[in-house]
């Protein structure tokens, strides 16, 4: 079986036509050693093969060109799935359990789908194969990982809260002075408070998704048909930065407002 093996899972990775033409040529040159020892030792399935898959507007293809998977990518509505691979003979027969293989995947429907990885008996081909591929990644990070981050869901949540505060509370203003019962403020407000709580779960989920799309793990970008993307990326994350100030102070001041005109 394989000796050697690297992986890693990829992350904020923006991937273009130079990217996809500069790992390519990567995989390339990283078979032609392949092809030499095969060649000496006479084995026809050491021989590797180069291929990628790329999957766009709900279909998908396997081609062993570079000029036929860019010619996919730019024709692409929307670009889904693309890998780029390095098989031998011996691996595909064994499942990869043994001989030489290297991927990288980039899926922009499932983040956990994104990796490299490359496995041989031969330590030195791994490493070179290893790093060639993760620098060329390296070099093309995209900053989205600040939207996808643990404190991006915890400022949303907290957004929430807040405001399901405040709409509880005015809701509580509205409707309480209409209602003949005994503490009527109260009641309405944990009654409003709790219909928010139980719809709250339901919008942040949407909230998030929309987040995860418009700033995703892997950015498929074709200069003259994403740009509007880009653009709007820009332009929302810098209304969402300002709007979310400017609730933050009317919501404390309506907090504030209503807070002191509760009887002490």
């Amino acid at each position: 079986m394989a000796l050697f093996l690297r992986d890693i899972h990829l992350s904020n990775v923006k991937v273009t036509e130079d990217v996809l033409t500069q790992l390519y040529e990567v995989f390339v040159n990283r078979a032609q050693p392949l092809i030499e020892s095969a060649d000496q030792q006479g084995r026809e399935d050491k021989k590797p093969i180069v291929f990628s898959v790329i999957r766009f507007d709900e279909k998908g293809y396997r081609v062993f060109s570079l000029g036929d998977l860019l010619l996919h990518f730019r024709r692409a509505k929307s670009v889904e799935r693309v890998i780029i691979t390095i098989e031998t003979g011996e691996s595909l027969q064994s499942g990869r359990g043994l001989g030489e293989h290297l991927e990288v995947r980039f899926d922009r429907m499932d983040d956990k789908l994104c990796y490299l990885s490359v496995t041989a008996d031969d330590s030195d081909w791994v490493e070179a194969s290893y790093s060639s591929v993760l620098e060329v990644v390296n070099k093309n990070k995209t900053k989205n990982g600040w939207a996808r981050s643990g404190w991006s869901t915890l400022i949303i949540q907290l957004l929430g809260l807040i405001t399901g505060f405040a709409l509880s509370l005015w809701a509580a203003l509205k409707i309480s002075p209409s209602l003949a019962i005994e503490n009527a403020f109260i009641i309405t407000f944990f009654f409003a408070l709790l219909v928010f709580s139980n719809a709250w779960g339901y919008v942040n989920s949407i909230v998030l998704s929309w987040v995860h799309r418009l700033f995703p793990n892997v950015y498929f970008y074709r200069s003259d048909i994403d740009r509007i993307d880009w653009l709007l990326q820009a332009i929302i994350g810098g209304i969402a930065t300002a709007l979310m100030l400017y609730l933050l102070s009317g919501v404390f001041t309506f907090i504030g407002s209503i807070l002191s005109s509760l009887p002490k």
